[in-house]
């Protein structure tokens, strides 16, 4: 079968997602580019006699790279050397996305330009001819409504189309004038002196970089035989043009480049007459209204756990009912002994607890995906950066933390990537670990729902967001006035039009971060169940003991807990945690957590499986907990509290340090600083709480 390979690229909000949703479904896979931690998605599709490999680039508006989505993004154009390239375009937005169109063509490589929400200009009275579009830039052009999956098709021919033609469609160079062009013409020369150097990259755009001065690109012509005069002729072309315009070469490439793109959009596009506001216009004047914006985000935040708590209760149950029909069956057909209390207490007990969860874990995904698709969630960072320049933090820094809430704060603390300024990225990274992750949702939603009326559930879920947010930004506020004086850079974003999400958008993204959450419960979830079951079986005591006496199972399990290595080492570090209303129990759960935060569950769940409580039949985890006395609405708060705080798990721990700079320093500052954090304020909010009750 023949094998195409097609790079799919475009600014960030473009529909990009979209359009790789409709191609591929659910023939894709998610991984990391080598070398790096930037997430890499790529899916397979069979289209008459081809073999078609997408790669989803991540979004960037433009190949002179600085963070580091950006460079992934050029390396594979340039590097992987894909037989076409497809760029998804948002019509509505022409003039800027161009921008990024002129850069894709100096690689002289095929360029099918996918103009997504071609209805929304239509019905904004907008015109673009695409013919004509499609002959001054040399490219190709398939009009595209993603979120109705138009177009789709007509991309997929074109691929065909082009591949077979064997790539002559060839898209045009840009003029830069004769004085620039004269100055490319000559590193161009140079650059053809050097076979290799030539052949690996297209000349023209390394001849535009090396003008540019774009420091990215020196990497690359280090091992080259015209090194030296590539250098030399670089700085007297600069230094040439420096003269003669009075201006830096980038920012007169950068203006012809404009100025193309302008007299493009001049010709072909045709706009609405009249001062006629879009529906985005009209929604944006409520959402973002000064006095509005903030409630409304509020009321969002307080929607998504409404719509998550009412909707997931009934699944939870009946996912709680089959786990605990698991552990019957297994019970019964398993004889009393070692392997009976791995597969029941080990597996089931430890597993089941975290995997009880999961329905209300994709709901939830299910309804952040909603506000993400709809365009609202980059409002929120538009709302949010007002308030967050007053504590210190950069307008960007919300982008990582709402990654943090509900997902996960590895990806969030790479995220910081986008923050120019190391000393707020610095901030931002030792505050996004206090942010609610995806791990921690069923610690909470398990105590809330054990200890709390059911009406309250979203209430309480709402008020530990809200305390996570007061947190991290307390915490920036105090960094900021101490140890990472200076004002913070401001935000400049672009805000997309809204959209009516699709539902196969929806919940692809639902099942890949829901996806990610089984997979590290099949893992390190599992491993450290196993772990915690054999520390808690280990040392056997010996039931024929006649200094024991007559117990029941119930109390020969408690006391086989109590006296096993995880229990020595629960009552050894139990004055630590008495003060915050924890016994030796809750102490082995939260020092299991630094693992990771579902494992606080699988512990507790290994613990009351293996006996703790008195019970007569199988009972969920939820209701072990509310049989057991020792707990109260106080002590389960107090516990959710030094959750969110303390230290993040090992994988976060590792990234940090690595984003750090490998700084030991604020490592420790992460590990040790949270946990006192969050042991000061649970100390203050047991015992202020037991002398008021």
């Amino acid at each position: 079968m023949k094998k195409i390979k097609i790079a799919l690229t475009g600014n960030p909000n473009s529909g990009k997602t979209t359009l790789f949703n409709n191609l591929t479904g659910t023939r894709q896979h998610v991984g990391n580019y080598p070398g790096v931690t930037v997430e890499k998605k790529e899916g397979i599709i069979t289209y008459q006699e081809y073999q078609i490999r997408v790669i989803d680039l991540p979004g960037t508006y433009s190949l002179s790279a600085y963070s580091e989505d950006e460079v992934v993004a050029r390396d594979v154009i340039i590097n992987e050397k894909p037989d076409i390239i497809v760029n998804v375009v948002d019509s509505t937005n022409l003039e800027r996305n161009l921008y990024f169109v002129t850069q894709l063509m100096e690689l002289g490589r095929p360029i099918i330009l996918a103009m997504n929400m071609a209805d929304i200009v239509d019905k904004q009275g907008g015109i673009i001819n695409y013919l004509l579009l499609s002959k001054i830039l040399g490219v190709k052009i398939v009009p595209t409504v993603g979120n109705k999956n138009k177009g789709t098709q007509k991309i997929l021919d074109t691929i065909i189309e082009l591949k077979e033609k064997q790539n002559q469609d060839i898209p045009v160079m840009i003029d830069y004038g004769n004085e620039i062009q004269d100055e490319i013409t000559k590193i161009e020369n140079i650059i053809k002196k050097d076979s290799e150097l030539n052949e690996k990259y297209p000349s023209r755009w390394l001849a535009v970089k090396l003008l540019e001065n774009d420091k990215k690109v020196d990497q690359l012509i280090k091992e080259s035989s015209q090194m030296n005069a590539l250098s030399k002729q670089r700085e007297n072309s600069r230094h040439h043009l420096k003269t003669h315009f009075g201006d830096e070469p980038e920012v007169m490439i950068a203006d012809r480049r404009y100025g193309f793109v302008s007299g493009v959009c001049n010709q072909v596009l045709e706009t609405p007459k009249g001062n006629k506001f879009s529906i985005t216009d009209k929604i944006d004047k409520i959402v973002l209204n000064r006095i509005l914006g903030l409630p409304i985000f509020a009321l969002v935040m307080y929607g998504i756990f409404k719509f998550t708590f009412t909707y997931s209760e009934p699944v939870v149950g009946w996912f709680e009912q089959i786990f605990k029909w698991l552990g019957g069956i297994a019970s019964s057909a398993i004889p009393e002994g070692l392997l009976q209390s791995f597969v029941v207490d080990g597996l089931i007990g430890g597993l089941g607890g975290v995997l009880g969860f999961f329905p209300l874990i994709m709901f939830m995904f299910f309804a952040i995906a909603f506000f993400e698709d709809t365009g609202y969630m980059a409002r929120a960072v538009f709302i949010m950066d007002r308030i967050m320049t007053k504590f210190g933090l950069h307008g960007k820094s919300f982008l990582p933390l709402m990654l943090a809430t509900n997902g996960c704060a590895v990806p969030a603390i790479m995220a910081t990537r986008t923050i120019e300024n190391k000393r707020d990225r610095m901030v931002t990274m030792l505050v996004t670990p206090f942010m609610i992750c995806g791990a921690k949702v069923p610690i909470f939603a398990l105590f809330i729902a054990a200890f709390f009326a059911a009406k309250n559930a979203a209430n309480f879920m709402f008020l530990m967001y809200v305390l996570s947010i007061v947190i991290a930004f307390g915490s920036s506020l105090l960094l900021k006035k101490t140890v990472f004086k200076g004002e913070p850079s401001y935000l400049v974003m672009e805000l997309p039009p809204y959209r009516i999400p699709t539902i196969k958008g929806l919940l692809l993204k639902m099942w890949e971060r829901g996806w990610l959450y089984l997979k590290k419960a099949g893992t390190i979830v599992l491993l450290i169940s196993v772990i915690m079951w054999i520390g808690f079986t280990f040392p056997q005591i010996d039931q024929n003991n006649d200094n024991l006496g007559i117990l029941s199972a119930e109390e020969m399990g408690a006391l086989q807990i109590e006296n096993s290595y995880a229990g020595k080492l629960g009552h050894f570090i139990e004055p630590l945690v008495k003060p915050i209303g924890q016994d030796w129990r809750g102490g082995i759960a939260l020092l299991s957590g630094i693992a990771a935060k579902e494992v606080v569950i699988s512990t507790f769940g290994t613990i009351y499986s293996m006996g703790e409580v008195d019970i007569d039949e199988p009972v969920s985890l939820k209701e072990a907990l509310q049989n057991d006395p020792v707990w109260n609405p106080l002590k389960a708060f107090s516990f959710m509290l030094f959750c969110l705080i303390y230290i993040p798990c090992f994988v976060t721990v590792a990234v940090f340090y690595r984003e750090s700079g490998n700084s030991l320093k604020w490592t420790s500052v992460l590990l040790f600083g949270t946990t006192l954090l969050a042991w000061l304020l649970s100390f203050i909010t047991y015992q202020i709480g037991g002398l008021i009750t």
